[in-house]
């Protein structure tokens, strides 16, 4: 039986990160492995024998790839006690050692040509084997050396016999092997929730940025990949961007009104929602889109997600045209000026375009951001609300709603019980029904961005 591991961080756009090291650069000691830490891979994994007493730098090669991730088990360092979670994010369980739980039960890659859609490797059976089978997603730019180190861990969890199931409900509904049953099981998807949580709180040689990466990849996984509600000690609040691109934290929860400074992002741009991670779409269309931080952890070299990708890859001008995207689950649709771009199944790859009658201006959630709801509401300019969403796998659909506000707003999110929408005079308001209360802040007039936002106790 075979155990597919997908890469699943929301199936309308997977993960594109680039972190292979050019052979056109001059390799540094960094950039390779030593004798004494080949000679140690070597007795592990006999593959490797044509290395065996050799410095190795990395090339971008397949054996780059998998050797990189594995230096990363090895070298990663991590604090000298790591406290389990109050909540079910961290038990520790997997904390020791990973590259003596990893080589205990693989000793050998075998690189596929010919994987299924989104899968980025596998193993045979329970136990009929230590054999990782690699597909080529897992060897191209498309994971890091730390998300491929997660990877190693889960697959190395099936031998010791831990079978996923078809997800019944959440983002993940219908997909068969995208869900364990319950994360206290400690089956391969809490390892890999266990693996992002060890990091993005204990890890002690990543740069902030990496490890905020680390934090949101261990949140949804939780969210996504279990059965039974994964328990996360967590707060809802919002948070606003300002003209001059600081972020504020607006807590209104319970009645009462608390506001934070927080960081920085790098430009000004429109801001959105991707599970719990922020991907800004910069105001320059001479910029990329890329992950943002709130707290000042600075960028990543990757692009957060194909059609990021996509959008990173297209002009100037046809950047101009594009106004927001939403993601989902297992769909997800764009909007342009003159259009609707929607992929019922990302896995076909197949996207089909809706004309639309007049501008649109943003994807709104009166309702709360919902990744699994098959549906999604686009505000337009004039003020009204149209539906956009998947009646199946192949039939997208628009229509028109009667949901209306006392004022025109550009954003609309819910977090916790509270909605707050961001009014085009640049202040926010707190939405009951079609009516609207304001939120008076100091940078009144200034803030630029709004977004539903959630902190986690455990990091």
């Amino acid at each position: 039986m075979h155990h597919l591991r997908r890469v699943l961080l929301g199936l309308f756009s997977i993960t594109t990160i680039s972190m292979f090291v050019s052979s056109a650069q001059a390799a540094d000691k960094a950039d390779c492995i030593s004798v004494a830490d080949m000679n140690d891979i070597v007795a592990s994994f006999s593959q490797f024998q044509h290395l065996k007493g050799k410095e190795f730098c990395y090339d971008g090669s397949t054996d780059s790839a998998l050797l990189e991730a594995i230096m990363f088990m090895r070298n990663t360092q991590f604090a000298s006690t790591m406290p389990a979670s109050h909540d079910e994010l961290f038990s520790g369980k997997f904390a020791t050692s990973w590259w003596k739980y990893f080589t205990g039960r693989i000793n050998k890659f075998n690189v596929q040509q010919n994987c299924p859609e989104g899968a980025a490797a596998y193993v045979i059976g329970f136990f009929g084997g230590h054999t990782m089978y690699v597909c080529p997603l897992m060897l191209t730019g498309s994971l890091t050396a730390l998300d491929r180190a997660s990877i190693y861990m889960h697959e190395a969890r099936h031998i010791d016999g831990f079978p996923h199931v078809t997800c019944s409900h959440g983002p993940r509904k219908g997909i068969n092997g995208a869900c364990d049953d319950n994360i206290k099981d400690s089956g391969s998807y809490a390892v890999t929730v266990e693996t992002y949580a060890q990091l993005g709180k204990y890890a002690t040689d990543l740069n902030p940025a990496m490890m905020a990466y680390a934090q949101a990849s261990a949140v949804v996984y939780a969210n996504d990949a279990f059965e039974v509600p994964v328990n996360i000690d967590q707060t809802q609040n919002f948070v606003v961007m300002t003209a001059d691109k600081q972020f504020h934290e607006v807590n209104i929860q319970g009645g009462g009104k608390q506001i934070s400074d927080l960081g920085f992002a790098s430009d000004l741009g429109r801001i959105i929602m991707r599970g719990v991670y922020y991907v800004l779409f910069p105001d320059d269309k001479n910029l990329p889109a890329k992950y943002v931080f709130t707290h000042n952890e600075g960028d990543l070299a990757q692009t957060p997600g194909s059609d990021a990708g996509e959008y990173n890859a297209s002009s100037p001008q046809e950047k101009a045209n594009f106004v927001a995207i939403h993601y989902a689950g297992n769909w997800g649709v764009r909007a342009y000026k003159n259009k609707l771009s929607v992929s019922c199944d990302p896995q076909a790859g197949v996207k089909s375009d809706l004309n639309i009658s007049g501008t649109p201006v943003s994807f709104i959630y009166p309702n709360g951001y919902d990744r699994e709801a098959r549906m999604v509401f686009l505000m337009m300019a004039n003020g009204t609300v149209m539906e956009v969403g998947c009646k199946s796998k192949t039939q997208p659909y628009q229509q028109a709603t009667n949901m209306s506000f006392d004022r025109p707003f550009t954003r609309m999110y819910k977090s916790g019980n509270a909605v707050v929408g961001l009014g085009a005079d640049g202040k926010i308001y707190q939405v009951n029904g079609q009516t609207s209360t304001p939120i008076t802040t100091p940078f009144d007039g200034q803030i630029y961005e709004l977004l539903a936002h959630k902190n986690f106790t455990f990091f």
